[in-house]
């Protein structure tokens, strides 16, 4: 068993319940509350909207939904945080672009042409 010390300078797991448990608490400082614009930018320079659009760690997904408001009609999302993805899937609920997924990234197999990444790569656990 590890020392009240040795537990407070412990690193957090950053798994599900981590990120499931900053959600529900609001703890999003890292959330724009908008689509990041480089990401924004970029995607006003595609002319395909039938890409398959992969978004890893979707978070508040503005991304994927500009994706949807410009007309891409091939979007999959997908994130960690059980809470997060049952409000995804409130959210999208009446759209049929959009693919949402509740998983790991590392564990998810499938072919897309695009992978956009906002804030997902700081957010992966440093022993990865």
């Amino acid at each position: 068993m590890l020392s009240k010390s040795a537990q407070m300078n412990r690193e957090p797991d950053l798994d599900k319940n981590f990120w499931n448990e900053r959600y529900r608490s609001n703890q999003t400082g890292w959330d724009l509350g908008q689509v990041s614009p480089p990401i924004k930018d970029y995607i006003d320079q595609l002319t395909d909207k039938n890409l398959r659009i992969l978004i890893p760690g979707c978070g508040n997904s503005y991304e994927a939904e500009y994706l949807l408001e410009k007309g891409f009609t091939n979007i999959t999302i997908i994130d960690i945080a059980p809470e997060l993805v049952k409000g995804l899937r409130s959210k999208f609920q009446s759209s049929k672009n959009i693919k949402i997924i509740l998983g790991d990234f590392f564990t998810h197999r499938a072919e897309y042409d695009l992978i956009l990444e906002q804030t997902f790569f700081c957010a992966l656990d440093p022993k990865l």
